[in-house]
């Protein structure tokens, strides 16, 4: 079951911050320069850290994601891309970014600069305008709607830019996030402001307000602070049970509520899931 798959994942992450901290001073190997400053075994358990506090928000552990982000590389005094990193290369042997602005394929949602929060000269938060770029616009089908867009992500301007794993940036989001969840409003706030400030050029919030208004201010910076970074909008907008609240051009449009299951991992399973190795077979 789901709550199984979290459970082993938890359990993994703690025996492996356990061994961590018996580690030594130095790893018996090189790590990649993705993870340069969190190379050895008492950093790298900072980043352990930073995973399980991400793993516990998901399953509403608040309290866990508090003590696990005090164990991490977590600081408003460093720099918001201060992380871990999935690094590419054109050496022989290495792979390229294949998800790099200019992509024919791939562009982004007119509905995020629309949706962006406005700062105070009135323009579109930062991490839209510095994240996206208005260019030439292509068009794709969605069953018999045609879907177009001219706007361009360029989160990642050459085939050797690296993606995040997880940085500071996200670690800040997520202990105002487990604040939130606890009811400490006034402990989310300073940190839901400084990214706001700093990230977003946005002006800072006198209250979160009430009701769901905390939380819907926590889901757009993390929506905007995580960007084209992997599928955490998808994955938070969920958890919540808010995927209808995601901007979306298609009238009528599906929002898929699974992550299917890879059909080659899905065939080995046992047992196998219900609705077997089918389309719709996921978490």
């Amino acid at each position: 079951t789901r709550a199984e798959v979290y459970d082993r994942i938890e359990q993994l992450l703690d025996e492996g911050y356990t061994h961590l901290q018996a580690g030594g001073a130095a790893f018996s190997f090189r790590l990649g320069t993705g993870f340069a400053g969190f190379d050895t075994p008492a950093t790298f358990a900072q980043v352990n850290r930073g995973l399980r506090a991400r793993v516990a928000v998901y399953v509403d552990d608040f309290g866990t994601a508090l003590t696990a982000l005090g164990q991490s590389f977590l600081s408003t005094a460093q720099p918001l891309s201060l992380g871990v990193y999935h690094v590419y290369g054109t050496a022989s042997g290495d792979l390229t970014n294949n998800i790099l602005t200019g992509t024919p394929q791939i562009r982004a949602n007119p509905l995020l600069i629309a949706g962006a929060q406005t700062r105070l000269n009135g323009q579109p938060d930062l991490r839209a305008t510095t994240k996206l770029t208005t260019g030439e616009p292509a068009t794709g089908s969605s069953g018999t709607t045609s879907i177009t867009s001219d706007q361009h992500f360029t989160v990642y301007p050459t085939n050797t830019s690296p993606v995040a794993i997880i940085r500071n940036e996200e670690l800040i989001l997520l202990r105002a996030e487990a604040n939130i969840g606890l009811g400490n409003l006034a402990a989310a706030l300073p940190d839901i402001n400084f990214i706001r400030t700093t990230a977003g050029g946005l002006a800072p919030l006198v209250t979160l307000g009430t009701g769901d208004a905390p939380l819907d201010e926590l889901l757009y910076n993390k929506r905007y602070s995580l960007l084209w970074e992997g599928g955490h909008s998808w994955i938070d907008y969920r958890h919540y049970g808010k995927l209808t609240d995601l901007p979306r051009q298609v009238t009528g449009g599906v929002f898929f509520n699974k992550m299917p299951f890879p059909r080659n991992e899905c065939l080995v399973r046992d047992p196998q899931p219900a609705a077997g190795c089918t389309p719709e077979a996921g978490i």
